[in-house]
């Protein structure tokens, strides 16, 4: 009996301890974004460096953004190979627009693309903006 009253709250502690403990789950809802120059907007040719990215958060909520840090991103550049990369703290579908402007040979030239995202909690979600030359 004296075995019992010392077993038994241990193994109700043990019990405790694994029933309540939780991982820790990574709840970061991660975005990367290649963008390409597209001669027909089907295929991409080559990567474009430093196009400058945002976020549409005029077709959502009236106006206001989900996450307040989304509307901060306005006109931030891809790096040199072309990808952007962006955490959210929720789940969101998002607009992402990319703009690039080139001078080539003297003419200015204007690429632009845009892509819907959808961030999922705990995944990093992968998309390519195909660029078409526009006017």
């Amino acid at each position: 009996m004296k075995k019992l009253k010392v077993f038994l709250p241990i193994m109700m502690a043990l019990v405790g301890v694994l029933f309540f403990a939780q991982c820790k789950k990574d709840h970061s809802c991660n975005m990367r974004v290649t963008c390409y120059y597209s001669e027909d907007g089907m295929n991409g040719d080559s990567v474009v460096p430093f196009a400058l990215i945002s976020f549409d958060t005029v077709k959502y909520n009236a106006g206001l953004a989900i996450d307040p840090a989304i509307s901060s991103v306005q006109d931030v550049p891809t790096n040199a190979s072309g990808v952007f990369t962006y955490t959210l703290k929720y789940p969101a579908l998002l607009i992402v627009n990319a703009v690039k402007y080139d001078t080539i040979d003297g003419i200015a030239k204007k690429y632009t693309g845009t892509t819907q995202v959808q961030v999922n909690e705990g995944e990093t979600t992968d998309k390519t903006i195909l660029m078409v030359e526009t006017n």
